[in-house]
């Protein structure tokens, strides 16, 4: 397949996920869900330098333009800055007292994460119809709109892992051909007993530092990054060592440990944590943000680089604190067990208006809610994605069940902790690539073992590989007509489902008829 046709598709989703994520971003005039915090701490930043503090029940004075309710006392806020900074610059493009402000920079985020998910699909892929599929579904999807269309910080979280997702692609497109040649030339250039050592590496690997950067600036956004971080590691170091494995290395464990492992770690760990602490600069020059003078009160240094990280460390110990005991009750939280069937969707507006309707009583909802026959359907695909990367090694939909990993099963670890299904935005692109790589087998797109050492730029299209549709072409028409329905069923349902996911006000019924079940109200 041409380059050409890949990047035809991915303007394609990309372009829908534009127009469905800037128009109307101004429907819903008020804060909100948590814009009442990210919006006014952005705005804090940009004017302070820091999180002030507000004036209780000022969100109304906010969104008419009166920010007098700002008041210069450090605030204690519980995530990094990185994320309230990117929604300041659209504020400040589009006007503080704009809702179209709050929420242009959310909005670019999802449709570069968008883009960035096409680019995913076609590198490890090379199917533009799997391309064209995958973005349409995250252009689509409830959960990844509302997010995009919201000034909260999960976005920008979930962008930058699917960015550094793709610079580990790249990483792999490079190294891992350099490493199995020069295995190979190690292999027949050994002596008549075989290799012998610890033998070659890779060499350079600049696109985990470019990971490393991403991942750094996902953490600065929300901590959950950090799982990012450790699946993406151990999904290299894994590729490392079988790799060795495979080409008969006499010690593969040790030659990764010794040889690709550290060059790894090094580019994208230290990385990561130097980004981090670099995105805190803006409270490092700000005495008066929250938490410092801590380490002079203990009886430590009063000033210098010291006393200030000496104060980030224990600010954020006190975060950690947080984040581990929140457990007040709220009416949306939910638990993980249920995020993928959807159950218990977050409500983020919600007003009904009489007479705005025809005479009877109209509702404006926005509810970040998934298509749910997209993630329905993406239950089986994800068995059938877990199955293949286990049972034939396919590792290009192994790196997409490592967005599972990362961004979905640490959340298992804190059932006390008072969560919501909206945080599922940071998994959703590959929930839609799963769903859309299984389509794409039904339309003999894709297949369910490929060969490790063929590189991710090609489909592995072979004679014995295993095919899901068998080999009759009576089998391969069922399976394809089956993936079409699947298509054209999410994309009814993201059709039918655009009003409670924009704010659009419809009747009162209509709004009903869309909450199947009675956990969605």
């Amino acid at each position: 397949m041409s380059v050409g046709a890949g990047w035809i598709a991915t303007m394609i989703a990309t372009a829908l996920a534009a127009v469905l994520r800037l128009v109307g971003l101004n429907r819903v005039d008020a804060l909100m869900f948590d814009e009442t915090y990210y919006v006014k701490d952005a705005y804090s930043l940009w004017h302070l330098g820091y999180e002030g503090t507000w004036a209780d029940d000022g969100d109304s004075l906010f969104a008419a333009g009166d920010f007098s309710g700002l008041g210069t006392k450090g605030s204690y806020v519980v995530h990094p800055q990185t994320g309230k900074w990117l929604i300041a610059l659209g504020m400040k493009l589009f006007g503080w007292d704009n809702p179209v402000g709050w929420r242009f920079s959310a909005a670019v985020a999802g449709i570069i994460g968008v883009l960035l998910l096409c680019r995913i699909a076609w590198n490890l892929f090379r199917s533009p119809t799997i391309v064209l599929v995958a973005g349409i579904f995250l252009a689509t999807d409830g959960i990844d709109l509302v997010l995009s269309r919201t000034g909260l910080l999960d976005v920008f979280l979930s962008t930058f892992v699917v960015a550094a997702v793709l610079a580990v692609i790249k990483d792999q497109q490079h190294s891992h051909p350099i490493l199995v040649r020069k295995l190979k030339v190690w292999e027949e250039t050994a002596g008549p007993d075989g290799p012998t050592g610890l033998g070659p590496h890779a060499g350079s690997r600049w696109w985990l530092l470019v990971a490393g950067i991403l991942l750094g600036l996902a953490c600065s956004v929300k901590w959950s990054g950090i799982y990012a971080i450790a699946v993406l590691g151990l999904f290299v170091a894994l590729r490392e060592w079988t790799t060795r494995r495979r080409h008969g290395h006499p010690h593969p464990l040790l030659g990764a440990l010794a040889l690709d492992i550290p060059v790894a770690f090094l580019a994208m760990v230290p990385t990561a944590i130097v980004v981090y602490i670099a995105s805190w600069w803006s409270w490092m020059i700000h005495p008066a943000a929250w938490a410092h003078g801590r380490t002079a009160t203990a009886g430590g240094p009063s000033s210098g680089p010291l006393a200030v990280l000496s104060d980030l460390w224990n600010y954020h110990l006190e975060m950690w604190a947080f984040h581990n005991g929140l457990s007040t009750p709220h009416s949306y939280q939910s638990y993980p067990i249920g995020w993928l069937l959807q159950l218990r969707p977050t409500s983020f507006y919600y007003e009904k208006v009489d007479g705005s309707c025809g005479g009877g009583q109209c509702v404006q909802n926005v509810v970040a809610l998934g298509n749910p026959l997209m993630w329905w359907m993406a239950i089986p695909a994800l068995v059938l994605a877990i199955w293949a990367m286990v049972r034939w090694r396919n590792w290009r939909i192994g790196i997409v069940v490592c967005g599972y990993l990362a961004m979905y099963v640490p959340w298992f670890a804190y059932p006390h902790r008072t969560i919501f299904t909206f945080y599922t935005v940071a998994f959703v692109p590959y929930v839609a690539l799963v769903l859309a790589w299984a389509v794409g087998i039904g339309l003999d797109q894709a297949r369910l073992r490929v060969d490790p050492d063929r590189g991710y730029g090609s489909r592995d299209f072979e004679e014995d590989d295993h095919r899901w549709i068998g080999a009759h072409d009576a089998d391969r028409r069922i399976f394809a007509v089956l993936s079409v329905v699947c298509i054209v069923c999410v994309l009814a349902t993201s059709a039918y489902f655009y009003t409670v996911w924009t704010g659009v006000r419809i009747p009162y019924q209509e709004w009903l008829d869309r909450m199947w079940l009675q956990s969605w109200i």
